[in-house]
């Protein structure tokens, strides 16, 4: 079963998905993502999947649609976080190729890193990383 709520504010569009999103009930949201495209004006539409706990094939096809068609992955349940982190390296643009480069840059200074100076240092860096796309589960010092 999969429940969406559709939140209208000033700047953007928000669809909180609640439940499970598989090959029954992506049709369901492909049609609510119609409605809510048609009607954006310029806002930006936002994915709250915190409360989407389950996902099959279909349904990280169709996350991974939307991410491309312009909408923003939001909060996510522990569960899909996996998921949001893969498809913001996978998006196109200026920003996730920054954050592709950043998840490379961090690997291997962590492979490196010898002294608690280094480690620290990406820490603080990682810190100004927002939580759902930082590489690793650091976060501010």
């Amino acid at each position: 079963m999969l429940r969406i709520f559709v939140f209208e504010e000033p700047f953007s569009v928000k669809l909180r998905l609640e439940g499970q999103l598989t090959s029954q009930t992506v049709p369901l949201l492909t049609q609510r993502w119609a409605d809510v495209r048609s009607s954006l004006k310029g806002r930006r539409a936002i994915l709250d999947l915190g409360d989407l706990v389950e996902f099959d094939d279909a349904g990280r096809s169709t996350l991974r649609w939307l991410a491309s068609s312009g909408a923003q992955l939001g909060y996510a349940h522990p569960r899909v976080r996996q998921l949001v982190n893969d498809l913001a390296l996978e998006g196109p643009g200026l920003a996730a190729s920054l954050l592709r480069a950043w998840k490379r840059i961090h690997e291997a200074a962590l492979r490196q890193a010898s002294g608690w100076r280094e480690s620290q240092f990406i820490q603080r860096l990682c810190g100004f990383l927002p939580a759902a796309v930082r590489p690793c589960g650091c976060g501010p010092a």
